[in-house]
């Protein structure tokens, strides 16, 4: 069963989707920078519960100018208490691994495993300086020292994709290893809806997500006793394999699968093994 639902807290209303019937563990999904909560494959396994949030101003979430990364978790946390649910195995996609380093760092009793897929790392923080360069550095500077500029960026980035959506899918496609490309081939109403999702309200779901993501942060803490996996396509060009070497030296990492062939979203073709990996 596919469930669409509404948190409102502080006024503000939450979006999320959820498979199948509350249980006292859920998977919990954490989706990527410019994503959206319905951003992954279905699951016919009915004893399994996941659930996936649209971070504020993405999707049906309200908006929430300059929120943090702290207070859109405690959000989740609430929803999840409030449901009955005492543990939760994460899956954070990209933007979302950070997220879910984050959430495993304030709710280290509820974490059971965690799953990072193409993941990123803390973008400002005293141990990962040397390591985040290039467009993530710019969105860093962008965020923090020119709020005005940025939401002028993301607001006119918006624009385009809402107004050239199949034009810039194509010209997507074309950079996507095959495996990838085949399943949005398969799935062009899933890729659209989480897409437009993503930008809707203008664009500003996406800017006040940059921010929150570019706060400044030390470095997260995770016990040793909370397993966490690694996944990261050879392909991807968004996150750098030094991310990966990072989350190898920051955590106590029970396996990496650095696999050929696929890029970023390798999570799509790879679903079943991550969750099965995860159920272990």
């Amino acid at each position: 069963m596919f469930y669409k639902e509404t948190e409102t807290i502080d006024g503000k209303h939450l979006s999320y989707i959820r498979f199948n019937e509350w249980k006292e563990e859920v998977i919990l999904f954490f989706h990527g920078f410019t994503g959206s909560k319905e951003y992954f494959p279905s699951m016919e396994n009915d004893k399994v519960c996941i659930v996936s949030f649209d971070r504020p101003g993405v999707g049906d979430s309200d908006i929430v100018p300059y929120y943090s990364m702290e207070s859109f978790l405690q959000a989740v946390y609430h929803t999840l208490k409030k449901h009955g649910v005492t543990s939760v195995k994460l899956i954070g996609h990209s933007a979302g691994g950070y997220y879910a380093q984050v959430f495993t760092g304030m709710f280290p009793d509820m974490v059971k495993a965690v799953s990072l897929i193409g993941s990123m790392i803390p973008l400002n923080c005293p141990d990962t300086k040397g390591i985040v360069k290039g467009q993530w550095k710019i969105i860093t500077i962008l965020s923090h020292r020119f709020k005005g500029f940025s939401r002028f960026y993301f607001k006119q980035m918006a624009k385009s994709i809402t107004g050239n959506y199949e034009k810039q899918l194509a010209a997507n496609m074309k950079t996507l290893p095959e495996i990838e490309k085949k399943f949005m081939e398969e799935n062009p109403e899933m890729i659209k809806n989480t897409i437009l999702n993503a930008v809707a309200n203008d664009g500003l779901g996406v800017c006040y997500d940059a921010y929150a993501l570019c706060q400044k942060r030390n470095k997260v803490t995770i016990s040793k006793d909370i397993p966490v996996y690694v996944w990261h396509g050879k392909e991807d060009t968004t996150i750098r394999m030094s991310f990966v070497e990072y989350l190898k030296s920051a955590y106590i990492v029970k396996s990496i699968h650095v696999i050929n062939d696929v890029g970023h979203m390798l999570y799509l073709s790879y679903w079943d093994d991550i969750i099965r990996e995860l159920l272990e």
